[in-house]
């Protein structure tokens, strides 16, 4: 069974996707999900991130026993400190995201800094989303801007004990990145939404430990199995496609195997 760490549901304002909850549990059958952990347009999206968590949660509180949520925190907000511990006593909720693409701000800034350094205080994971769209079909009217990778480089190395997970880098911004990716055993690395080929995965275990990478789809948003098919097709042995499929979640994230 897989563990997609990387869903996103409910209402897009761009195009009509298949989000609501009727809709995850056709996708659990056909993917093949265990669990997921997702996050909503509206915490993307929304001015106030925490109304839009509270919303996300309401709609999909029927699939909370597969289904759980990034807290999406923008550290300029208000209380954003305070949605970090709103997070910690959810079950539902497995960490807390920051999409600078989208909220523009920098990942330097000393309120980025206590939102990562609370989460590692509450035992949670902290998820970077470099994108939300494919920079190639980005709707105009979204200012999305990547951060730096420089800029990245240097959040990863100050994070200190806080679990970090990447998501939505491409892998030749990941691979450019100037990382000892042997001594931050704390950072996993989302590979789903990567496009990754089968030469990329052939290649990956020589720059970056695989009982550390994770899957996830960006489904339903993008097609699921777009993203598995260059990990069906990679010369990897079996316990190794089940840890990046879900094994490497599941002992991130804490559940039980």
């Amino acid at each position: 069974m897989v563990v997609d760490v990387n869903l996103l549901v409910g209402r897009c304002p761009f195009r009509a996707v298949p989000a609501a909850p009727a809709d995850l549990v056709a996708l659990r059958s056909a993917a093949g999900l265990e669990r997921a952990v997702a996050s909503g347009f509206r915490s993307l999206f929304y001015y106030d991130p925490i109304a839009g968590l509270e919303e996300d949660l309401t709609e999909f509180a029927a699939l909370a026993d597969w289904l759980y949520f990034y807290a999406v925190v923008h550290p300029e907000f208000p209380q954003a400190v305070a949605l970090v511990d709103r997070a910690a006593a959810d079950p539902r909720l497995v960490g807390v995201r920051l999409v600078p693409a989208l909220h523009h701000y920098a990942l330097c800034a000393p309120t980025v800094g206590a939102v990562v350094a609370r989460a590692g205080e509450r035992g949670l994971a902290v998820n970077l989303m470099a994108r939300l769209f494919d920079d190639r079909i980005a709707p105009r009217c979204v200012a999305q801007a990547v951060p730096d990778l420089d800029a990245v480089a240097a959040f990863v190395e100050q994070s200190d004990d806080t679990r970090l997970i990447l998501s939505m880098f491409y892998f030749s911004e990941l691979k450019a990145l100037d990382l000892d990716w042997a001594r931050l055993p704390q950072v996993y690395v989302d590979f789903g939404c990567c496009k990754p080929s089968v030469v990329s995965l052939d290649e990956l275990a020589a720059w970056f430990p695989l009982e550390r990478a994770l899957f996830g789809s960006g489904a339903p948003l993008y097609y699921w199995q777009g993203s598995r098919l260059g990990l069906e097709g990679a010369r990897l042995d079996a316990a190794v496609r089940r840890g990046i499929l879900g094994n490497n979640a599941r002992e991130g994230f804490g559940w039980e195997r």
